[in-house]
């Protein structure tokens, strides 16, 4: 896959994005509390919905719901008329389908 220059730039941007905000401690309810300094970065809320995603078993990251469609699309423009077109279209497929599952046995 060749990638493009703007694409190289805004994955160098993002990367200087990149941060590491300290330690949480989960509770015995499964509760975490967002650092103050990533909640301001962030502009979460009370009342925010977050999507909670997993990769490779180890990583675990939270997304603001209402940003996902915009993020989808970033990919989908970087992969589009490419071999990985088709791949990003069914692992997107795939991980929607499960959060329309979770929404309705919420």
């Amino acid at each position: 896959m060749k990638l493009d220059k703007a694409f190289l730039e805004r994955a160098k941007k993002l990367h200087n994005q990149d941060r590491l905000y300290g330690t949480t401690t989960m509770g015995a309810r499964g509760q975490v509390v967002i650092p103050a300094k990533a909640r301001a970065d962030f502009k979460l809320k009370a009342g925010d919905q977050l999507l909670v995603l997993g990769k490779f078993g180890k990583v675990l990251a939270f997304m603001k719901a209402d940003q996902m469609e915009e993020f989808v699309n970033m990919i989908m423009d970087h992969v589009a008329g490419t071999s990985a077109e088709s791949l990003a279209k069914t692992h997107i497929t795939k991980l929607f389908g499960s959060l329309k599952k979770s929404k309705k046995n919420s």
